[in-house]
């Protein structure tokens, strides 16, 4: 049985059936159970494993289609597309990327995204923010240093994030915070857990960029978030905790047997 993905800034709904098939097939193909260049189990098998029509099926093949994750032919099937041509900025697919366990790697590259973006948009935040805005950023930021565990943590620096690019009012900026969001919520959990039992220790960092805001100084803001960015990053390039040892027990000292004496 399928059970609803949890909720996230996807854009498909899994409380229907219809969503439910789509995020089902997603999750396997982004996860490599369905690896690239093999063919989907044929309408029978799948509708029957998932319970579903062939219509409903199709319907959701051609979601998947439209995200660059499968192809359909006549008398060939639909088969699963090279990773290349998967729409990795459509929600859904970051959500399941995010879901099974990327590599490191993907880490870094969304967080180099992050880099590239978010200073920029601190800049502007502001420059442009009102007073609305701004007060969304210090609630968001209220809200990270009263957090009493990763969870709270993790669903304010989102927040604090998201009204950061809100702040810019350029409504071509505003979206990336939904179109992201799953995955950063994932980034941000694993920066977070790397730091350990003080998972606040970039409190101070997330200050110095509201600081910035609210004085409406943009290169500080900028300068701020890069090196907040910078710092997140080279959290991820820690290596986890070692597993400890087990003692290695010592060889038995050696005998030396006795010489016989001379009688």
């Amino acid at each position: 049985m399928m059970k609803p993905p949890r909720p996230s800034a996807s854009t498909y709904s899994g409380r229907n059936l219809h969503g439910q098939v789509v995020h089902e097939l997603g999750r396997r193909i982004v996860g490599g159970s369905c690896p690239p260049g093999e063919a989907l189990p044929n309408e029978e098998e799948l509708c029957r494993e998932l319970g579903v029509s062939r219509t409903a099926l199709r319907e959701s093949v051609k979601v998947l289609a439209a995200k660059g994750l499968v192809e359909s032919r006549p008398r060939i099937g639909t088969r699963v597309r090279a990773s290349a041509s998967w729409n990795l900025l459509d929600p859904d697919v970051l959500a399941w990327r995010c879901a099974t366990s990327p590599e490191p790697s993907f880490a870094l590259q969304l967080n180099e995204m992050r880099e590239i973006i978010e200073p920029a948009s601190a800049a502007l935040a502001a420059r442009k923010r009102n007073q609305t805005q701004l007060r969304h950023i210090e609630d968001a930021y209220e809200a990270m240093a009263a957090a009493t565990t990763i969870d709270e943590w993790v669903a304010a620096d989102l927040e604090f994030h998201s009204a950061i690019l809100d702040a810019t009012s350029n409504p071509l900026l505003r979206p990336l915070a939904a179109m992201i969001g799953s995955a950063l919520e994932s980034l941000l959990g694993l920066s977070a857990r790397k730091a350990g039992t003080n998972f606040k220790v970039a409190l101070p960092d997330h200050a110095r960029v509201l600081d910035a805001i609210r004085r409406q100084d943009g290169p500080r803001a900028m300068q701020h978030m890069a090196a907040l960015l910078a710092d997140t990053r080279a959290l991820l390039l820690r290596p986890g905790p070692k597993a400890a040892r087990k003692p290695v027990a010592k060889a038995p000292a050696r005998r030396t047997p006795a010489r016989a004496t001379a009688r």
